[in-house]
């Protein structure tokens, strides 16, 4: 069996795995919006936060992490920016207190020294921060002057303190050009793992038509990732994330893993407004709503709800029942499904993949 032939077999057994996950999901990795107010307004953002203030409870996420034991998830905190929630060190203390591990991931303005320290001794595990660019379309992107300065300090203070951050990149057009440039700052600075997606077409990015990556544009980034990755001489991890089927022959080529959009089957989240869903980048609609931590059970939600998210999406759309890779894509990301008008956002044969 060649190389190509045994990856399609390999994707197919992962399409085989989704399928049993969608009959008996299994919860891996739980997050909380824990804060929907953010001190920068980028251009990108997915979740478009609004700044209005609302927020979970320390006492809530601990009921929903109670709830949630048997199935022992691994916790995200998240927002907006996390740490502009007044109670975020009472949060992370019961997360951990409670026994479960736990990230984060922030824009890393607000982390100091100090609160590095404070970081480290919550037991925190994981941290993603956002570097998109060097610093003039950082802040562009971002929308705040000084705000690459601040993430940087940030990285820093959080490497003192003996964390090893992975910094992810959101690619757009107008940073598409300074990939080797952050790529030669960041093994400067010692990191040993950056993750550079493509700004998806949600949220604030559908905004203007000046930010989508070109089909010529994203394979570069492929072959970009693929060829650093392959480097015997490139000191860290580059990876790219884990939306999109990519098709067998990108797959596990510039990530570890193959394919699996985990909406609904090992991912659920809790909005800062206490609703219950699957990923936080989906669109917002009342029917993927799943419930409310203030008047349901989570554990009872997660396996007995969520049926928008186990079945099969393709089965309504006329472009993915056409298409010979619909078993191992199975409509892509859900976060780049359209449900209005039940189709894929993002496709792999609209890149010329």
């Amino acid at each position: 069996m060649d190389v190509l032939a045994l990856k399609r077999a390999q994707l197919e057994e992962t399409a085989r795995h989704r399928d049993a996950l969608r009959i008996s999901p299994r919860l891996r990795w739980l997050f909380f919006e824990i804060t929907n107010r953010c001190n920068l307004r980028c251009r990108h953002c997915g979740s478009n936060c609004t700044g209005e203030g609302q927020a979970l409870t320390a006492d809530e996420v601990e009921a929903v992490l109670r709830s949630a034991a048997p199935e022992n998830p691994m916790v995200c905190l998240t927002g907006g920016e996390p740490m502009l929630h007044p109670d975020f060190f009472d949060i992370a203390g019961r997360v951990h207190g409670l026994g479960f591990g736990w990230g984060m991931t922030t824009n890393a303005t607000l982390i100091d020294n100090a609160a590095a320290q404070r970081l480290r001794e919550a037991g925190m595990s994981t941290v993603s921060v956002s570097l998109d660019g060097m610093e003039r379309s950082h802040d562009e992107l971002r929308r705040r002057d000084g705000a690459w300065y601040l993430a940087l300090r940030g990285v820093e203070a959080l490497q003192k303190a003996g964390f090893e951050p992975q910094v992810t990149t959101v690619v757009h057009r107008g940073n598409f050009g300074e990939l080797e440039s952050l790529y030669e700052m960041l093994c400067g600075m010692g990191i040993r793992s950056w993750r550079p997606i493509n700004v998806e077409p949600i949220g604030r990015a559908c905004e203007s038509g000046d930010m989508l990556l070109s089909p010529e544009q994203f394979r570069e980034l492929l072959r970009y990732i693929r060829e650093k990755r392959f480097d015997r001489d490139c000191p860290m991890e580059v990876t790219f994330g884990c939306s999109h089927y990519l098709g067998a022959e990108e797959e596990r080529m510039v990530r570890d893993h193959y394919f699996l959009c985990g909406a609904g089957i090992f991912t659920a989240s809790v909005r800062s407004n206490g609703d219950i869903c699957a990923c936080l980048d989906i669109e917002n609609r009342p029917e993927l709503v799943q419930g409310n931590i203030r008047a349901d059970n989570f554990l009872d939600v997660w396996q007995n709800r969520f049926q928008a998210f186990r079945r099969d999406r393709t089965a309504d759309c006329a472009q993915c029942l056409s298409c010979p890779e619909r078993t191992v894509c199975g409509g892509d990301s859900t976060h780049t499904w359209d449900f209005k008008n039940r189709r894929p956002l993002f496709c792999l044969r609209d890149f010329g993949m």
